[in-house]
């Protein structure tokens, strides 16, 4: 009797989400889902501005629940900057930064970071409020956990990432930037596949290798626009599609051993970056060249997205990184993915096959 009595339980849990379901109780969990996502995309957005700018490393503490209060007084704002002239950034490159200047700075990362608590709020709170409530399926249930524990990685990865720039090098580890995009878009990713999930349940289940392949072709492409941002290797070359009249640099295997250029080398980062681009694009128009038949509009608008973003690209390279073409770039790039994410889902719960 005992042993059966979790299973009726849960039985009963599964039978309350599927009748709220039922009954219309699914817009709710979109509103839900739908703010999340596009609060996570505008904080990518707000990230690339924030790198661009210089500004991540002005807030040299890390305070999960007091550093939520700014500095108010003239008085506060001193303390913040004379903390911020113990560090490297300021000693080596920002020596004859103004108070007036640091708070400009001060502010772009203390809006990153309370963007990062206004997401964790706005996505736990109706958590609890649902799952108290029965109205959560269990894959969603299962899901929203390994999105909290996303939550909480990305969190830590910041602050991890600021720390390698307080050291010695006024300059984050471009490895530790990189998984923190990368988390970022996963956690992006996650969150629209259950946006997804709720709209459209129940459908057949099928496969394409293709849009998958692409896919993940893109999401490689974007983890070395990552390591781009970390190394500033957009600063260098900004010729296309030659790299100062070569195809591949010169200075490609300048490390040793040679598989580290690939990781470490910002000319070679760079080309990486770019190939993977090209035939990241070329794959997703290979995609709905076939798809045309069966008339798939959501491959081709993925098709239009990927070339806007790689136009993008090209004049963010060749302008050598403003930040306003460079912050777009990246907060399109969320576009891309998330379009990509779409071609999956419909994909994946289509009756209609590509391969």
């Amino acid at each position: 009797m005992n042993k059966t009595r979790p299973k009726q339980d849960q039985s009963i849990e599964d039978d309350t989400a599927i009748q709220f379901l039922k009954q219309g109780g699914y817009k709710p969990l979109i509103i839900w889902l739908a703010a999340t996502a596009i609060l996570i995309w505008l904080m990518i957005i707000l990230g690339g501005a924030t790198r661009l700018t210089h500004s991540g490393l002005s807030i040299i503490e890390w305070k999960p629940i007091t550093g939520v209060i700014p500095p108010l007084t003239e008085s506060d704002w001193q303390k913040a900057f004379e903390a911020y002239q113990n560090y490297p950034e300021f000693k080596l490159v920002n020596y004859d930064m103004s108070l007036k200047d640091f708070k400009f700075i001060y502010l772009m990362e203390y809006a990153h970071r309370l963007m990062g608590r206004l997401i964790g709020l706005v996505f736990f709170i109706p958590l609890v409020i649902f799952w108290m409530r029965q109205k959560l399926k269990p894959s969603l249930k299962r899901r929203s956990i390994m999105i909290l524990i996303l939550g909480v990685l990305q969190g830590f990865m910041g602050w991890y990432m600021v720390k390698s720039g307080l050291v010695k090098d006024p300059a984050v580890s471009h490895y530790r930037l990189t998984l923190h995009l990368a988390l970022a878009f996963w956690l992006f990713g996650f969150v629209l596949w259950s946006l997804l999930e709720i709209i459209t349940p129940g459908q057949k289940h099928t496969k394409s290798k293709l849009i998958w392949v692409t896919f993940v072709f893109q999401f490689i492409t974007m983890i070395y626009g990552g390591l781009v941002a970390g190394l500033k290797a957009g600063h260098i070359y900004n010729t296309f599609p030659l790299m100062e009249g070569r195809w591949i640099p010169f200075e490609w295997a300048f490390y040793k051993p040679l598989w580290v250029n690939f990781f470490e080398n910002a000319a070679l980062v760079q080309w990486c970056h770019r190939i993977l681009a090209l035939v990241s694009l070329g794959l997703v128009w290979g995609c709905y060249c076939r798809a045309m038949p069966i008339k798939k509009p959501i491959i081709r608008l993925w098709a239009l997205t990927v070339t806007i973003q790689a136009i993008l690209g090209i004049f963010t390279l060749l302008y050598q990184v403003p930040v306003g073409l460079g912050t777009l770039h990246q907060g399109w790039a969320v576009v891309v993915f998330g379009m990509g994410i779409l071609c999956c889902f419909q994909e994946t719960f289509s009756k209609n096959k590509l391969n």
